[in-house]
């Protein structure tokens, strides 16, 4: 059954889950261009680096690398023709909350979940996690990152923007006589510095980014900000009543995105009375540029290696080793971040993340992806309130930095999207309009 059998030629409808079944819709896109090329990127480049590839996994891999590659193309056929999910079946611990899904979504449907019929966050997560399936079932390249590659090409590509911003926060924290107005300007400029680092995303690259100077471009974007609420960021970690000294960042891309992130929490530790800074990365290679644990301390590595460029650089990858070694900052790696539960399932899937947060004056959350899962993957009015569309998800104060970059989206003006639409009509994939969005309790 081809795809084109099961959809229907319409935009998503109001308050309805997000799903290519929907052909006006960019999850339809998504499944029919997007994804295909995604498989196909991976399969190229473990034919074209295979001698590099075996030079380090051995020579068992040569047969390996066969089978993985038509594992692949297995899946991208699959994909384009509409075949039915299968259960996942390699020993690792996640596999049978995969599965439990599965038989979830199947009772549901009634019957097996399909790529255009399901929701686009299940189809999406269930491709990356069945690239992954292929490297686990081997038996020389079960860590074997296929987007590696793409992901350290892309922090040296933006290594400009890097040495600018890391000199920049650098000489920021080297301060002794801010005001605290002077400090809270400078944090809530990191801020949005933060935010638009978002727009390097490999899996939907963004066609013109940030100057390369991203201190000045802060106020040329400040318009493209469609909700700001960063002043809420300042007044509750600055609160007398504040009963918590943790804020725990729900990582997104790697690269310069990853950069900023430490930026931004080297300032909260520096300026504010923030004690611990918990980072939660992925536990699987994940949306092509997702940070993984490797990628976190890969990035401080580089940093330390680039001393040429800027000896800021170093400085600054020091400075947060130290951080990580005297326990201040954590890299926590969870399973439940490359699941395909939306975050209201959370606290039923898994309580102890969800206590966990709990724990927080803040939680951070990064990018379209996290935006997704934490408004339900379903269409709201853009006018709807975000405290409704989290559908009860509030195990803390919470805010989300996310350039747009899907379509959906809640907390607007009346109107505004309206607006938006006619004057530029894909204003919510493009990357060039921006959300600060908070949650308080």
């Amino acid at each position: 059954m081809s795809f084109n059998d099961e959809c229907i030629d319409v935009v998503t409808p109001a308050n309805a889950v997000l799903s290519a079944k929907y052909m006006r819709s960019f999850a339809y896109i998504t499944l029919k261009d997007r994804l295909p090329v995604t498989i196909t990127k991976v399969i190229d480049h473990l034919v074209r680096d295979k001698e590099q590839i075996l030079s380090k996994f051995g020579e068992i891999a040569r047969e390996e690398l066969k089978e993985i590659i038509g594992s692949f193309s297995k899946l991208k056929n699959e994909l384009q023709t509409n075949k039915p999910f299968q259960l996942l079946s390699s020993d690792r611990k996640d596999v049978c909350l995969w599965n439990a899904y599965y038989q979830k979504e199947t009772e549901k449907a009634g019957e097996e979940p399909r790529w255009y019929r399901t929701s686009w966050l299940y189809s999406e997560c269930y491709m990356y996690r069945r690239m992954q399936e292929s490297f686990e079932q081997s038996v020389s390249m079960k860590t074997f990152d296929p987007f590696r590659k793409q992901k350290r090409e892309a922090l040296l590509s933006a290594l400009s923007s890097v040495v600018i911003l890391g000199e920049h926060v650098l000489k920021q924290l080297r301060l002794k006589t801010s005001s605290s107005l002077e400090i809270k300007n400078e944090l809530l400029r990191l801020v949005k510095v933060n935010l638009w680092g978002n727009q390097h995303d490999l899996s939907l690259p963004v066609e013109s980014l940030c100057s390369e100077d991203p201190i000045k471009n802060i106020d040329r974007m400040q318009d493209s900000i469609l909700v700001d609420d960063s002043e809420c960021i300042w007044t509750t970690l600055m609160s007398p009543n504040r009963e918590s000294d943790i804020v725990d960042f729900v990582n997104d891309n790697a690269g310069y995105e990853l950069f900023t992130d430490f930026c931004l929490a080297d300032a909260l530790c520096t300026f504010t009375c923030i004690q611990k800074v918990r980072f939660h990365v992925k536990a699987l290679p994940w949306f092509v540029s997702d940070t993984t644990e490797y990628d976190f301390h890969w990035v401080l590595r580089i940093l330390r290696e680039l001393s040429d460029k800027s000896s800021s650089l170093a400085e600054l990858a020091t400075r947060w080793e130290e951080y990580l070694h005297s326990g201040r900052w954590i890299v926590e790696v969870e399973d439940f971040w490359t699941l395909p539960h939306v975050y209201h399932e959370m606290k039923d899937v898994d309580p102890n993340l969800y206590t966990k947060l709990s724990e927080a004056a803040l939680v951070i959350f990064k990018g379209d992806l996290n935006y997704r899962k934490l408004l339900g993957e379903t269409n709201w009015l853009p006018a709807e309130s975000f405290a409704t569309a989290l559908q009860g998800f509030h195990p803390a104060p919470l805010v989300t930095l996310r350039t747009v970059k899907a379509d959906l989206i809640c907390g607007l003006k009346p109107g505004l999207a309206e607006c938006l639409s006619e004057k530029l009509p894909d204003w919510m994939v493009s990357g060039k309009y921006a959300v600060i969005q908070f949650h308080g309790l």
